[in-house]
């Protein structure tokens, strides 16, 4: 099962429908997406263009503390115009006069750590889930996700009780172990899952969130190494890898004999088709397209 993470803060429906168009096209079967009904309406335009009406869609909130609901911001008073955040930003969220276009920013990180004076800080940005989530689950969307990479177990317990609530076909939940060791990442994992129907969650195994950057070994050694610790536990549940996977991901795992669900890629797949989806001519272009479509294929199929 392939799940291609459009990004759970990019709220840029058009980019998010051409990647849905691409990859839909390809063979892909869920779309992770910003829990937005924009995002959500400009997927399955996306997907009605691919002539796809089988796939499913999951869309992604966060608790308080996790990167994932964070947007970048400029002090312009600290600002000296290097351009770092411009040059390394892998989601054109930010313009050559350092503007930051929130509905670009993924919540990455990378411009704050390029700073040199400070300038950019990350802040938290969520959703009115209360509303939205059961919007959602009457329009379409199967899986509800949470990331829960924070310590906020109050905000943690709310917004768990409200996707419960909702009865998605499936619950999502994606931890790493950046700011937990392993005995608390299944601590917390065996609390969320007492309340659900054995096999109706998903343990989403986020080795390094967002850092699916290169297509190597050692970059998804860690969500290889993530799903491990959820596959030793015997837990009922499915697991999907994320976080730094990529091409290698499904060799890595079969070698060191992980039993995955499916494989979900953010950053790489988005990462091998931005040429051609940003195109200004892509709807157009019949040639672009199918160039996309060839490499989304050609991932889609190692991950098998």
């Amino acid at each position: 099962m392939f799940k291609l993470v459009c990004g759970a803060g990019n709220e840029d429906a058009e980019s998010v429908k051409r990647l849905v168009f691409v990859y839909a096209s390809a063979g892909c079967s869920i779309f992770d997406l910003s829990a937005r009904k924009e995002i959500l309406d400009a997927a399955k335009e996306g997907a009605k263009s691919a002539g796809r009406e089988d796939v499913q869609y999951c869309v992604s909130i966060g608790i308080k503390g996790d990167k994932h609901i964070k947007k970048a911001r400029i002090n312009n008073s600290k600002c000296i115009k290097c351009s770092n955040c411009y040059n390394n930003c892998p989601n054109e969220a930010v313009y050559s006069s350092i503007i930051i276009d929130e509905k670009k920013c993924i919540g990455c990180g990378i411009c704050e750590k390029k700073c040199p004076t400070g300038a950019i800080t990350m802040e938290e940005k969520d959703v009115n889930y209360r509303e939205i989530l059961p919007y959602m689950v009457q329009n379409g969307v199967d899986i509800i996700e949470l990331h829960i990479m924070g310590h906020d177990t109050v905000d943690l317990a709310k917004k768990w009780q409200v996707i419960n609530d909702c009865n998605p076909k499936l619950a999502s939940i994606c931890i790493d172990r950046e700011n937990f060791g392993n005995r608390e990442v299944l601590n917390r994992i065996n609390s969320m899952i007492s309340v659900r129907v054995p096999y109706t969650t998903i343990i989403q195994a986020d080795g390094v969130p967002m850092s699916g950057g290169a297509d190597d070994y050692k970059t998804t050694l860690q969500a290889v190494a993530m799903a491990e610790v959820i596959q030793n536990a015997e837990l009922p549940v499915y697991i999907m890898l994320s976080g730094g996977t990529n091409s290698k991901t499904a060799e890595l795992a079969k070698l060191c004999g992980i039993n995955y669900w499916g494989i979900a890629i953010g950053s790489w797949a988005r990462k091998i088709v931005k040429p051609y989806v940003l195109q200004d001519d892509f709807w157009e272009n019949k040639e672009t397209q199918d160039k996309a479509i060839k490499i989304a294929k050609k991932l889609i199929e190692s991950c098998k």
